[in-house]
This record gives C-alpha cells, sequence and structure tokens, in this order.
C-alpha cells in the first residue's frame, strides 16, 4: 500500500491533463451557482435552477471520471512514434463526451441517491437530538450562516443557550460520523461504475461486498484519504493569507483531487480487475 501511496505522485503527475477539464468543470459550476442564486426569486426557478444544477454536475463528472479511466490507461503506454501520441490525445479528448454519454444517468443517480442519504442523516440526527438533548436551530446551517467568518459563527453559537450549544455540538458530532461512514461505504462506488456496473445501486452493493472482502487495505486507503484532506485543510488555513499563497492553495488543491482519484482507480483496478475478482 505504502507504495501504491508513493508511486501514485509520478502517476498523477503523468495524468496531470486531468486538471485542465477539472478547473473549468469547477468554474463553470461555480458561475452557474453564483448566476442562479442572484436571479431565483420563485419557486419554478429554483426548481429549474436546481435541476439544471443536477445535470451539469452529472455530465461535469462523469466526463471526468471517464477521462481519468482513459488518462490512466494511456500513462501506461509507450509510445515510441509522436503520431500515436498525438492520436492517443486526442482520443482522450474525445473521451469527455463519451464519458457523458456512458456515465452521466449513472452519475445522477449517485448524486441523487447521496442527496437522499444526507436527507435522512441530517432528519435522524435532528430527531434524535431534539428527543435526548433539547431542540436545534437548523437556522445555522444555512448557507448564509456558513459563509460568515468563523469569529462571526463563533459568536452567534455563543451568544446561544449552554443546552442549544450542547445540542449543536452533538449534532454535528453524529452528522460528522454518519459522513465518515458514508464516504468510507462510498470510498469504491465511483470507481465500480466506471469499470464494472452503470447500475447505481447493485454499484454500491457490489462496491460494499469488495470493502468487506479488501477491508484491511481499503480502511487504510481511506485512512491515508482523511489524513491527507486534513493536511490540506490545515495547509488551506494557513496559506489563505494574500493573493499569492491563495492561488498556491488552488494548485494545491486541484493536485489534491486529481491525486486522489488517480489513487482510487489505480487501487480498484490493482486490487479488483488484476487479481480477476472484477464483476
Amino acid at each position: 500500500m505504502l507504495k501504491l501511496f508513493w508511486n501514485n505522485f509520478k502517476k498523477t503527475n503523468d495524468c496531470i491533463i486531468l486538471a485542465t477539464p477539472l478547473i473549468l468543470f469547477l468554474s463553470a459550476l461555480s458561475w452557474y451557482y453564483s448566476y442562479a442564486r442572484d436571479s431565483i426569486d420563485n419557486i419554478p426557478k429554483l426548481i429549474l435552477a436546481i435541476a439544471t444544477m443536477l445535470i451539469m454536475i452529472s455530465g461535469c463528472l462523469s466526463a471526468w471520471v471517464y477521462m481519468a479511466k482513459k488518462t490512466i490507461r494511456m500513462s501506461n503506454k509507450i509510445f515510441v512514434f509522436e503520431k500515436d501520441r498525438a492520436k492517443a490525445f486526442g482520443e482522450l479528448i474525445l473521451s469527455l463526451p463519451r464519458g457523458i454519454g456512458r456515465l452521466s444517468l449513472p452519475m445522477l443517480g449517485v448524486i441523487l441517491i447521496i442527496i437522499v442519504a444526507y436527507s435522512i442523516l441530517i432528519l435522524a440526527d435532528t430527531l434524535l437530538i431534539s428527543k435526548y438533548i433539547g431542540t436545534i436551530d437548523l437556522s445555522l446551517l444555512t448557507t448564509e450562516k456558513l459563509a460568515l467568518s468563523s469569529q462571526e459563527l463563533l459568536n452567534e453559537i455563543n451568544a446561544l443557550p449552554r443546552q442549544e450549544i450542547l445540542a449543536i455540538n452533538f449534532w454535528y458530532l453524529i452528522f460528522a460520523i454518519g459522513t465518515m461512514i458514508f464516504s468510507f461505504l462510498g470510498i469504491l462506488w465511483i470507481p465500480e461504475i466506471v469499470y464494472a456496473e452503470k447500475n447505481p445501486f447493485k454499484a454500491l452493493y457490489n462496491s460494499m461486498k469488495k470493502i468487506i472482502i479488501t477491508f484491511p487495505k481499503t480502511l487504510g486507503l481511506f485512512v491515508y484519504i482523511n489524513i491527507l484532506s486534513i493536511g490540506i485543510s490545515i495547509l488551506n488555513t494557513l496559506l489563505m493569507v494574500n493573493p499569492i499563497s491563495y492561488f498556491l492553495v488552488l494548485i494545491i488543491y486541484y493536485y489534491f483531487l486529481v491525486y486522489i482519484v488517480v489513487l482510487l482507480f489505480r487501487y480498484y483496478e490493482q486490487t479488483f480487475i488484476k487479481s480477476g475478482t472484477e464483476n
């Protein structure tokens, strides 16, 4: 596993072209979100904006992960002639629309399942806290509140009664635990869809079976990814003080996203495809 983690840096460098569509996709999504947030003034527009965002996210995600699969495969090849490399690069570009055609519906299913799962988690969390600890003001979880600076948000929370502060802390604790469980159970979900099963429900079931089969290794992978995530978060907090360091943080962030996807796909390939356990 350690060898996989270390070698994946070199493989990520070979697949760094994946950062370009990622940046374009995230920029487009960010632009549309800003536009929709400022222009929505009635329910029909809200429904249209949500539907558009779902389609955009599923389309972008499907194109990118399919391209990731093709890029990893191409990085394993040795090109003798430059024309062969150019042809392979052209195939990578064409893999974007192909990915949309092949994976957009499964990815839309993934997004909807995640939304439903987190809605159930939030509802169950809120009901549990309300029953055993005290009521919780969910307005603190709105985008406007979370957009406040850390100090402003902390001041608002400290102004609440002690019982409500306790309820909020336990709410966040349960939500964090639930999120961690969801993340672990779904760690192989996307690779399973890309490489094997297009049905998101079957893919989730198959991926969880594979997690059980390779539990120690997959748990190590999950822990490693979370350690990296914490490190990136700390680095993000320390460096976001001026435009230059902010630009550096963005570069590290995009590199990290590519690294994680390449790592997950390579782990899936080496563990399940080459070992012959692929469905």
